[in-house]
């Protein structure tokens, strides 16, 4: 090519330039209007525009309000909403503060805003100082004030906002710019890394719209935006813009694939198991930096300064550059979002709204997850409780045994031996000769008598000794679990929100005093606390059946020597004179036929004495099983089982009302849910 059509060429592209000026000069077109015809962008940065030195007046607006359109219609659910978070939900008031905010909010009808969050890497003041400067419309003062907005400051939350006039206050900006006047919305910048997590969520949800800006390398995951994210998921719109040069070899495709995946990953709050959508995704790359750049060189080429050339190089480099910034898509795509709204105040509150109404529903799944947790450790201990008792009593000698047969160890073996031992005692000492060799029925008394309460159920003594202690363990043991449980359900919590103690809502002063008091009530097992029903039975045996067998045998003795005494009697009568109507040998006869008669008389009456006893040892033996099998529920129910059932049946009421109380909670949250 010829110098001569090169520079031809030259002076053609400087007129279209001039052109395009002179237009966007003629038809007052904001600039990123024009841009909109420009190549789609590639690249990205997060360098920060250079500041000038001037100061920046000050200049006073001011602003007309007016109540919003149907607020009327959300406020009385947003009032109840704040009732059911103070006195319901109670906590740390955080969720209360924003509905009532909203509330607030919703009293003076205002502009929209949207607030810009991201990384201090990912550079969002440069992605909103790109966004809001318009080189034909805006004065250089303007500029100024825009670009040096956070010179000399490190503010937490400061707005940008649309005004006639330029106004700068220390946490806000009023300036005149086509993008905020054709969106209708104010934008909010919202520094995350000296705010706590808690005011960054509450002032982000206040916003109507959402801008996540974040750098290419790293995306989502950096510490300053992951504790935050999964709550600003829950709104809508929310855009992400990827501003800053890409890495070599990496696609804008790839990075969007990568931030799906760690956005579907991430679980919504305060929405329950609800993990984000990743088709409902919206972003855009941009290079803030290249778009600062460009703006300036258009600045410096529209001063008046400028000469032909200056001019014709500025709108080279702006066109260059802008184009690469992809600014201009970026503002048309949030234009076109913003302005599907109608009333961004009203779906504000609503969401909020919404989104308290689910952290209600969590707190409620949340504590029914308590109450059904405090359920299963009740039954537990109520199951830990029965199948002790029930242990004990498949172990215990009172209900060993199997009908129609002798176990070894049961109650009625252990009769069964010591009758037997009883049976050798009548064969032998006690039988009716032997009580008549040796002249006396005292020993019916002190032998049987001494036999019975020193041999009567010895062994079962014992054993129900060792039941009393395993009976003592188990009680203890269960009095213990039943402390710890209380304790359990009766703590107090604190968390990271809550900077006061957090009662369980199972708490029960009442029923705490309940088992502390039923505690002292109940004796102590001693090793003596089931042998009632043994003593008891050799009591009655020792006492009544064998003195009644005493009082037999004196009779059976005293019967046998008066008939052995009145036969030998009437005998020798009849053999001597006067009556001698017997002869000697007629005589000793009747006297030895008398005496033997006797014998067998006291034989019997002994025998049926006998009988009379065994009848009592059958009678008092055969109810001891059931004595002792009554005695060991006794001791069970009103000692070792009285305090964890009494701490069952309390925690399990409590557990019937707040279920109850959550039911109903749930009840009036779907009737605000319905009204939304």
């Amino acid at each position: 090519m010829s110098l001569a059509s090169h520079a031809a060429s030259v002076v053609r592209s400087s007129t279209r330039r001039r052109t395009l000026i002179a237009a966007a000069h003629r038809t007052q077109r904001p600039l990123y209007r024009l841009a909109f015809l420009l190549p789609a962008r590639t690249y990205a940065s997060t360098v920060t525009a250079r500041l000038d030195a001037d100061p920046v007046p000050v200049i006073a607006a001011s602003k007309r309000a007016t109540p919003v359109e149907g607020a009327t219609t959300i406020l009385p659910v947003l009032q109840e909403l704040i009732v059911l978070l103070e006195n319901e939900i109670g906590g740390d008031g955080s969720w209360a503060k924003r509905v009532r905010r909203s509330m607030e909010d919703l009293a003076v009808k205002r502009r929209g805003r949207i607030a810009v969050v991201g990384d201090t890497a990912a550079a969002p003041r440069d992605v909103v100082s790109a966004l809001l400067q318009d080189p034909l419309a805006d004065s250089a003062t303007t500029r100024q004030a825009l670009v040096s907005r956070h010179q000399d400051a490190n503010i937490d939350v400061f707005e940008i906002s649309q005004g006639e006039r330029l106004n700068r206050e220390p946490q806000s900006l009023s300036l005149s710019s086509s993008w905020l006047q054709a969106t209708g919305y104010d934008v909010v910048e919202v520094n995350i890394r000296n705010l706590e997590t808690e005011p960054v969520i509450s002032t982000l949800l206040s916003t109507d719209a959402l801008i996540v800006v974040l750098d290419p390398i790293r995306l989502t995951s950096t510490p300053q935006l992951s504790p935050i994210l999964p709550h600003l998921l829950a709104r809508s719109p929310i855009h992400f813009v990827v501003n800053g040069h890409l890495p070599s070899g990496v696609s804008q495709s790839s990075i969007e694939h990568t931030l799906r995946e760690q956005l579907k990953q991430i679980t919504i709050e305060p929405l329950d198991d609800v993990h984000y959508d990743p088709a409902a995704l919206k972003v855009s790359f941009v290079q803030a930096e290249k778009a600062l750049m460009a703006l300036e060189a258009l600045s410096g080429g529209l001063s008046k300064a400028a000469s032909s050339e200056t001019k014709a190089e500025a709108f080279e480099v702006f066109q260059r550059e802008f184009i690469q910034s992809h600014v201009g898509p970026l503002q048309s795509t949030l234009h076109q979002t913003l302005s599907n709204r109608a009333s961004p105040q009203l779906s504000t509150a609503k969401q909020v709204a919404s989104l308290a109404l689910m952290h209600i529903s969590n707190v409620i799944l949340s504590d029914r997850d308590v109450a059904r947790a405090a359920s299963h450790t009740v039954s537990k201990l109520r199951r830990a409780a029965h199948e002790g008792a029930a242990k004990a009593k498949h172990m215990s000698v009172a209900t060993r045994g199997v009908d129609g047969a002798l176990v070894e160890g049961e109650v009625k073996y252990e009769m069964e031996k010591i009758k037997r031992q009883i049976e050798t005692s009548f064969q032998g000492r006690l039988s009716w000769l032997g009580l008549l060799g040796r002249l006396r029925v005292d020993d019916v008394a002190l032998e049987l008598g001494g036999f019975v309460g020193s041999r009567f159920a010895v062994d079962l003594e014992r054993q129900m000794v060792f039941e009393s202690g395993q009976l003592s363990h188990l009680q203890s043991s269960l009095s213990s679990s039943s402390d710890q449980i209380i304790r359990q359900l009766s703590h107090t919590s604190t968390s990271p929100t809550q900077s006061f103690p957090h009662p369980h809502p199972f708490t029960s002063p009442l029923l705490a005093n309940h088992l502390s008091t039923l505690s002292l009530s109940i004796p102590p097992l001693t090793p003596t606390t089931l042998l009632s029903p043994i003593l008891t039975r050799r009591n009655q045996l020792v006492t009544q059946s064998i003195p009644r067998l005493q009082l037999s045998a004196q009779r059976a003795l005293l019967t046998t020597y008066s008939t052995a005494l009145l036969g030998a009697s009437l005998s020798w009568a009849a053999y001597v004179p006067p009556i001698e109507i017997l002869s000697a040998g007629t005589a000793g006869g009747l006297g030895l036929l008398s005496i033997v008669g006797s014998l067998a008389l006291g034989q019997k009456f002994w025998a049926g004495a006998q009988r009379k006893f065994w009848r009592d040892w059958n009678r008092v033996t055969g109810m001891l099983k059931g004595d002792l099998e009554t005695r060991l529920d006794t001791v069970l129910q009103t000692q070792v089982l009285a305090k964890p059932l009494a701490a069952s049946e309390g925690l399990e009421k409590l557990i019937e009302k707040r279920e109850q109380r959550l039911d109903a909670l749930q009840n009036d949250v779907d009737k605000l849910k319905s009204r939304l």
